[in-house]
């Protein structure tokens, strides 16, 4: 990769959480760095905290929403306007419902937010990512260890199951991330999975009652102390994986490869290396976009 200080990273969700804690280890490298998110007024507090607690005056805010086609289109087209190449997308932005929920596309929302984004976002920024001639994505999971693709139940088919479509929504990324690491390694981008760990973010502290099938309600008072707010501490510690996969040397020309919370490469389901998985994923892909990227 080039020079730290030479470098463009851009890391979505980058307001809160994990995103956060990311975006502050980045930017402590000096690149330039631009976070996303929805909310302006939580946008710039981020940003505003970012500069004052790294001296990086390089970090940047861009306004965007990944939970449509059209949200996702627009803030490839922000980001573009911002900077002519990327070196590192880290897409970080998660979704995590306790209660059914379709996007304005009619989308069933982990699918829109975990699954659907990353691709379009990759497809979308691809032009400003190829003028690095060796930029990397970066895609974030979540869950627990790698686990199965059903691919009959992509948009929770055999039911919303709150946790643990979350769950299965990530797996399904993780399926995409190898079939876009194959389509975009020709161009000089690769796609590499990390799993940052658990952590107290403002979206395990949104779990509730109605977000745990059946007896694993029972277990949400576990939940809730385990995730209690830390101020950050452990959404710092998750972050160390994300950190190291945008500014490693170690990846330079890896690809398609998963790396657990402690950046250790290991192995996903081997249900996410299947291309006729892969192929039904980007089936579902192509029918809620359209067939296109922009």
């Amino acid at each position: 990769m080039t020079n730290a200080t030479e470098r463009t990273v851009v890391i979505t969700g980058g307001t809160g959480g994990i995103g956060l804690q990311s975006a502050m280890g980045i930017a402590r490298t000096g690149a330039r760095v631009l976070v996303t998110g929805r909310d302006r007024g939580r946008g710039e507090a981020a940003q505003a905290r970012l500069i004052e607690e790294t001296g990086n005056e390089r970090v940047q805010l861009v306004i965007g929403d990944v939970s449509s086609v059209g949200g996702v289109d627009a803030l490839a087209a922000a980001l573009t306007t911002r900077t002519e190449r990327i070196d590192v997308l880290v897409n970080n932005a998660g979704y995590l419902g306790n209660e059914p929920s379709t996007s304005e596309d009619g989308l069933e929302m982990h699918f829109a937010v975990n699954v659907l984004a990353p691709w379009r976002l990759a497809q979308a920024l691809l032009p400003v990512l190829r003028a690095t001639g060796n930029a990397r994505i970066v895609n974030i999971t979540g869950g627990d260890k790698p686990a199965a693709v059903d691919v009959d139940n992509l948009m929770a088919e055999k039911g919303f199951r709150g946790l643990m479509t979350y769950t299965h929504s990530k797996s399904v990324m993780e399926s995409m991330s190898m079939a876009l690491s194959r389509e975009l390694e020709p161009h000089g981008v690769s796609v590499n999975i990390v799993f940052p760990g658990r952590a107290s973010t403002n979206m395990t502290r949104s779990l509730s009652s109605s977000g745990l099938p059946g007896a694993m309600k029972l277990m949400l008072p576990f939940f809730r102390l385990f995730f209690a707010d830390d101020g950050g501490k452990s959404a710092a510690k998750a972050a160390r994986s994300t950190i190291w996969a945008a500014t490693t040397s170690d990846l330079d020309g890896v690809t398609g490869r998963y790396f657990d919370t402690n950046s250790k490469e290991t192995k996903l389901h081997p249900t996410a290396y299947d291309p006729q998985v892969q192929r039904c994923i980007l089936a579902a892909i192509e029918q809620a976009t359209g067939g296109g990227a922009t």
